[in-house]
């Protein structure tokens, strides 16, 4: 017969709260000696608690809600799958939210995750600027952790972050290693986190390499493939046919728009990387599989998921962490779509603690 919480409170002499909070690692109201006695008896019995008792017992739902902004990016699947794999693991249901980019939509998936009452949310915004959703959770006692996209007062709150400005700097100085590079970087909105980070990023490996200014340029899109044919296809329509290219390297933010790119340039007749070399920023599962495979500076997305949602749990156990911020390392990788160059090692991902 499976043991339950209430057999091991009847051993203990004690209630099934008191053996809930030292399952759950909880301080507040538990003896030493009683903690002890409880321990003790857990161990001896190999009792392994349920997550449905586990809910009953503490009065929570064991469910989290995961808002993305774009379901679509296989990027954000990556997040998603890393984060569903912590919280199965602990007995957590997941409520997954696709925001279509929308702050109005994102605001309505906060109302609707605190209605069915679940016990946290993990908040990749569409947006940079606002913080009245997180505001939402906050006042109704609900954690929530950042993942990805930064929104406003970051340092009073707790998120999962990677060096955005760090991997554009890597990226930027591996084109510019070649003499002649007139660099376009192909951002995405400027008003989020990821598009200002990364341009400062671009602008650093500029100073740094002392490069004229007229070798770099900047112009913004969407994030997603068609936004990055758009955007290259009108650059090349406006250079005219017989004028030299305006640009022979891409730094596109993401990978997506690095396809979208390199498909403009393919029904042009302009060869990658012969004539045109070309990073993209993420290095989703379909960069290896193009022809010539994407050189990308790579994300280390479904750790940053796992972590997110590591952190979550913490917080929906009543612990503080001290540490607020876990700012990733992402690597650059070169592929097909970059011409030969000496580089470094490639490292491996690591975590900055803030």
């Amino acid at each position: 017969m499976k043991l339950t919480i209430a057999d091991i409170a009847r051993q203990a002499g004690v209630s099934k709260a008191t053996v809930s909070r030292v399952l759950n690692k909880r301080a507040e109201g538990v003896g030493a000696e009683t903690r002890a006695r409880i321990q003790k008896i857990v161990a001896e019995t190999g009792f392994q608690p349920s997550a449905m008792a586990r809910c009953l017992a503490t009065g929570q739902s064991c469910s989290v809600g995961l808002i993305i902004p774009d379901i679509a990016n296989p990027f954000f699947a990556q997040l998603v799958r890393g984060a569903e794999a912590v919280l199965n693991r602990d007995g957590y249901s997941l409520f997954l939210c696709n925001s279509d980019r929308s702050i109005e939509k994102e605001s309505d998936y906060i109302r609707v995750l605190i209605e069915k009452g679940v016990d946290g949310v993990i908040l990749n915004s569409a947006g940079s600027a606002l913080d009245t959703q997180v505001e939402m959770l906050e006042a109704k006692g609900i954690p929530v952790v950042l993942l990805d996209r930064v929104i406003k007062r970051r340092e009073s709150r707790f998120g999962v972050f990677v060096d955005n400005q760090g991997g554009a700097r890597e990226a930027a100085s591996c084109l510019y290693a070649q003499p002649d590079c007139r660099l376009l970087f192909l951002n995405g909105p400027a008003e989020l986190s990821q598009s200002v980070e990364r341009l400062a990023g671009v602008e650093e490996a500029v100073r740094e390499l002392g490069i004229p200014a007229q070798r770099l340029q900047v112009i913004n899109s969407d994030f997603t493939p068609e936004g990055g044919y758009h955007a290259i296809s009108a650059l090349l329509d406006q250079a005219g046919k017989t004028a030299a290219l305006p640009f022979n390297a891409i730094f596109a933010a993401n990978d997506l728009m690095a396809i979208g790119a390199a498909r403009a340039l393919h029904q042009r007749g302009i060869r990658v990387p012969d004539e045109v070399e070309l990073i993209g920023f993420d290095d989703i599962e379909f960069a290896a599989m193009l022809e010539p495979p994407l050189s990308t500076i790579a994300q280390p997305a479904q750790e940053m998921g796992a972590n997110s949602a590591e952190l979550l749990l913490r917080l929906i156990a009543g612990q503080k962490p001290r540490t607020k911020t876990l700012v990733m390392t992402p690597r650059l990788v070169l592929r097909g779509t970059t011409r030969a160059r000496a580089v470094a090692a490639e490292h491996k991902h690591h975590i900055q603690e803030q």
